[in-house]
């Protein structure tokens, strides 16, 4: 391959797809909108962001792990692995979430459930107050979070080793679970509240798994679609910013994330960035993880101090990527490499009788 056709490669020099990297951002950035009051009628639909994330994770994953996996890597070092990209950025914000919440505590009753709240969501473990309650009220993202790091886990132990037909078998069942659970919601937006919670099980069943089949097309070289990189943005844009359409909100949900978004991620996957495309899409790429799980405390402590007042929010939703710049920047890479460091100790640790 000729250094002329290298500058135009869907993979960076690091092994990125830098296509896919850039949609990623723009995904974030839509969800962000999504969650400040006065702009959400933008993006009426930007919540199905969440399985075009849960998508590229298994894509993702699977470029980065499967031949590791196979070639007998343990699971338990996958998942440390997972744990040490994850965790730093989601236990900020949840750290940002609590301390939202301890101005609303005045006696030892609220001190004693504020640190249940806590420690449960240290450990991703939902806890819904209410059947229509965020099930992570001190990180109301974390819900993705959760399953991603479930999906992960059964991949681990399970799904690297799946053959292509039962891959596809699996893409199935859940392409049927979100079908099923989209319509009877009348919405695609399930899974973040304790009513929906199973609605969440059926997006990532069906995303993650796409993703990983999707990998293993695009390694056998059967994926061949090429659309204009500006064609792909605008696609995933035309979906989220569609109307209210009332009870065929959940169809209409059902068609954009069964059929157009794994065409949407194929595209971004082939897609060829010229060198200044490559590096906006980087920037964008880089905020993404960190805009998204710490978005939520932001403007929840914007709420919290001034109401939903709509000028407050547009500038606290700036303040959340200012925010999102800073701690992945110089927060995340300090402190996922001091938690590779514990998690690696522990590992060797002997063990006491």
């Amino acid at each position: 391959m000729t250094a002329a056709s290298d500058l135009h490669s869907p993979i960076s020099a690091d092994g990125r797809f830098m296509a896919l990297d850039g949609l990623r951002g723009v995904a974030a950035l839509v969800v962000l909108i999504l969650h400040i009051s006065s702009l959400r009628h933008l993006v009426f639909h930007g919540y199905i962001a969440v399985d075009l994330f849960f998508i590229m994770s298994g894509f993702v994953v699977a470029h980065a792990y499967e031949g590791r996996l196979r070639a007998g890597w343990s699971p338990g070092a996958f998942i440390r692995a997972r744990i040490v990209r994850l965790w730093p950025l989601y236990l900020l914000g949840t750290c940002i979430g609590a301390a939202v919440y301890t101005g609303a505590i005045d006696d030892a009753g609220g001190v004693i459930g504020l640190g249940v709240l806590f420690a449960a969501a240290a450990m991703m473990i939902p806890t819904p107050l209410a059947a229509d309650s965020q099930v992570f009220p001190l990180n109301p993202p974390g819900w993705s979070l959760l399953f991603e790091m479930a999906a992960n886990i059964v991949y681990a132990f399970a799904a690297s080793r799946l053959s292509d037909r039962a891959l596809k078998v699996v893409v199935g069942l859940g392409a049927a679970a979100v079908l099923v659970a989209f319509l009877m919601a009348e919405t695609g937006s399930i899974g973040q509240r304790g009513w929906s919670l199973a609605g969440g099980v059926a997006r990532i069943a069906f995303g993650f798994p796409l993703g990983l089949l999707l990998h293993r097309m695009w390694t056998a070289g059967r994926l061949t679609l090429r659309w204009p990189v500006a064609l792909i943005v605008a696609a995933f844009i035309a979906m989220v910013v569609a109307p209210d359409l009332g009870r065929w909100n959940g169809l209409v949900d059902a068609v954009a994330v069964l059929f157009v978004l794994p065409f949407i991620v194929v595209a971004a996957v082939t897609a060829r960035l010229s060198p200044r495309l490559q590096t906006a899409a980087a920037f964008v790429a880089a905020l993404s993880y960190p805009l998204y799980i710490l978005h939520g405390p932001f403007l929840m402590v914007a709420r919290m101090q001034f109401g939903d007042v709509p000028h407050i929010e547009i500038v606290a939703g700036a303040g959340c990527l200012v925010a999102a710049f800073v701690a992945g920047r110089w927060f995340d890479p300090p402190a996922r490499a001091l938690l590779g460091r514990i998690l690696q100790q522990r590992r060797r640790a002997p063990l006491i009788a």
